[in-house]
């Protein structure tokens, strides 16, 4: 009997010694995949700090320079300003209205290409802000670089768009920032590589002028994603002035005849803004 009650205790020991070994090799696996799943939660935390603190320490410019973009442009395309001073007597009067044009486009670029050399090494991980923020650019960036929309004034493919702001880098303490309006006029005034790059641009301020509703649609489109932005960025509109009018888009039997400025076009009330 002594013998049997032996065994039966070295057998519970053996067997409790293999359930405690289990148990705590369960409960080591457990941990290990918390502290895994912690550990990685802490990452993709801290991937989406790190894209936001750059997109906020870079939010005003940008949002200043998407402002003075679409400003510009609602005023080229739906105003009377460029078809007066682009034939100016004054020859500082016409070149305002060209250069300062382009100026305003290339210090856009300029501000998202820092924002993206920034953002090169980050994964923005999930997050619905970054990847609405990266959406916002790309639309912009598309309209300005679409093959489907008329007219080739205006037209900026990718790699130019990135060049562009890559020109208009410097650096200012230490960190990049935009060259001033008056850096860019002497760039183009004695720097034939940099000038070289926006030639083009400077000729197709007049285009704008040129051409009627329908061939300026790229820079409506482009009009429209920018107010898009600056809403993202500034949706209590607390920095910028409440002034965000997106371009009237009239249905295609109301397209004006050329010379018309796209603001006086009627639009029905149905429509509202696109």
């Amino acid at each position: 009997m002594g013998d049997i009650v032996t065994v039966v205790s070295a057998a519970l020991s053996v067997l409790g010694a293999i359930v405690a070994g289990v148990m705590t090799t369960w409960s080591a696996r457990r941990n290990a995949m918390f502290e895994h799943r912690l550990a990685a939660e802490r990452h993709e935390a801290s991937k989406a700090e790190q894209a936001q603190e750059v997109i906020s320490r870079y939010r005003e410019p940008l949002l200043l320079a998407a402002f003075n973009l679409q400003s510009r442009l609602h005023n080229a395309v739906g105003g009377v300003y460029m078809t007066e001073y682009l034939n100016h007597p004054d020859e500082d009067e016409r070149r305002y209205a060209r250069d300062y044009t382009v100026y305003v486009l290339a210090d856009y670029f300029c501000w998202v290409e820092i924002i993206r050399r920034d953002l090169r090494f980050l994964d923005l991980g999930d997050e619905d802000s970054n990847r609405t923020f990266h959406r916002h650019l790309n639309l912009v960036g598309t309209a300005f670089s679409s093959m489907k929309l008329p007219g080739n004034h205006f037209r900026l493919f990718k790699g130019q768009q990135r060049a562009i702001g890559e020109l208009m880098i410097v650096t200012t303490g230490g960190r990049a920032d935009s060259m001033t309006y008056p850096a860019f006029c002497s760039q183009l005034d004695n720097n034939d590589e940099f000038r070289r790059w926006f030639r083009r641009l400077v000729d197709d301020v007049a285009e704008v002028v040129a051409q009627d509703w329908a061939g300026n649609e790229r820079l409506i489109r482009a009009q429209h994603a920018l107010i898009d932005l600056i809403d993202f960025l500034d949706p209590a509109r607390t920095r910028l002035p409440d002034d965000r009018a997106k371009l009237l888009e009239p249905p295609p039997a109301q397209l004006p005849a050329a010379g018309t400025p796209a603001a006086s076009v009627p639009v029905p009330a149905h429509l509202g803004t696109v």
